[in-house]
């Protein structure tokens, strides 16, 4: 099968991944006050990285001594320094940038750990999950639920296996929830496939504030990568989703009616705790007693200051953000 190389843009590389980082939030706007929506962001010195929302908002953790790089189509690259500030606002001003076309790609000097290769697959027809009739004897409805985490294309970035940033703006992703394939397009009609060999971890953004981070956790799923909730140098929060399709079993007798007209893809979710290093998991369920007494106080002040707020996965991603 032919391949085709990853066209990420390859920033960094050899950086240090315990280097200290402040929580930093913000808002990307042009030089009229207007904002811009899914600014990718990132560390100038590091792999940290995220992508605005679509009201130009963003969060990000970085390192306090560094600069904050924003890329966009259609406007010049901004440097901010961050000078230990916990809120940035960037100002972007219209131009060519030098980055959001691949033009300052450095992948001319790949290395083996971060090259990222890719397959040919054939197209996502309909990635909503709804299938045409087949013959079963009854009209089939369409499928209910999805394989694919998103609904629709999203942006994102990965981290190679040489702890380089790999990105590209261009490109639009999904996550196949059944095989745990990191899928790719820049078309939305050609659709390929990570080499899951040549990645560390990948994040993906669904518009809102919450990065969604998958990397490898062999002690928790099988698949290549599972979702990381939570995650700091103590413990980390693993959210496993299985995810099966049940074809539709409907039978009836003239009379009585059973089963469904509908194939379904049922998703089938647990959360696990990880004390680091080396602990196995723990399942558990999301909740304000459950994350107190497994962040043995670490947890407190945040929950305190939540109030009433229920517990969920935005719940822990906040959490995360907050240590």
């Amino acid at each position: 099968m032919k391949n085709f190389l990853l066209s990420f843009i390859i920033i960094v590389s050899g950086v240090n991944a315990f280097s200290q980082t402040i929580a930093i939030t913000g808002a990307v706007k042009d030089d009229q006050g207007q904002h811009v929506p899914l600014v990718f962001i990132r560390d100038a010195q590091h792999f940290y990285a995220t992508y605005a929302d679509s009201s130009g908002a963003f969060r990000i953790k970085a390192d306090p001594s560094s600069t904050l790089i924003a890329i966009a189509a259609g406007y010049a690259d901004t440097k901010v320094k961050i000078d230990g500030k916990s809120t940035i606002n960037i100002v972007m001003a219209k131009g060519n940038s030098s980055s959001a076309n691949g033009a300052s790609s450095t992948a001319g000097a790949t290395n083996a750990g971060a090259a990222a290769a890719f397959s040919n697959k054939e197209p996502l027809v309909n990635q909503s999950g709804s299938s045409t009739a087949v013959k079963a004897g009854f009209n089939q409805e369409p499928t209910k639920g999805s394989p694919y985490l998103f609904a629709n294309w999203v942006h994102g970035f990965a981290v190679g296996a040489g702890d380089s940033l790999l990105y590209d703006i261009n490109n639009l992703y999904n996550y196949d929830k059944t095989s745990g394939d990191l899928l790719y397009t820049q078309d939305l009609k050609r659709i390929m496939q990570v080499n899951k060999q040549a990645i560390k971890y990948f994040c993906l953004f669904n518009g809102k504030l919450y990065p969604q981070i998958f990397e490898s956790a062999p002690a928790v799923s099988s698949k290549p990568f599972t979702e990381v909730l939570l995650s700091t140098s103590r413990y980390k929060i693993y959210k496993q989703t299985d995810t099966k399709l049940i074809r539709a079993d409907f039978h009836t007798d003239g009379v009585i009616e059973s089963g469904h007209r509908y194939d379904e893809y049922d998703d089938a979710v647990h959360y696990y705790f990880v004390r680091l290093p080396g602990d196995k998991p723990k399942q558990i369920s999301l909740k304000k007693k459950t994350l107190k007494e497994l962040m043995a106080g670490d947890a407190d002040k945040f929950i305190s200051a939540q109030g009433d707020r229920d517990v969920d996965e935005d719940y822990v991603r906040d959490l995360a953000f907050s240590l």
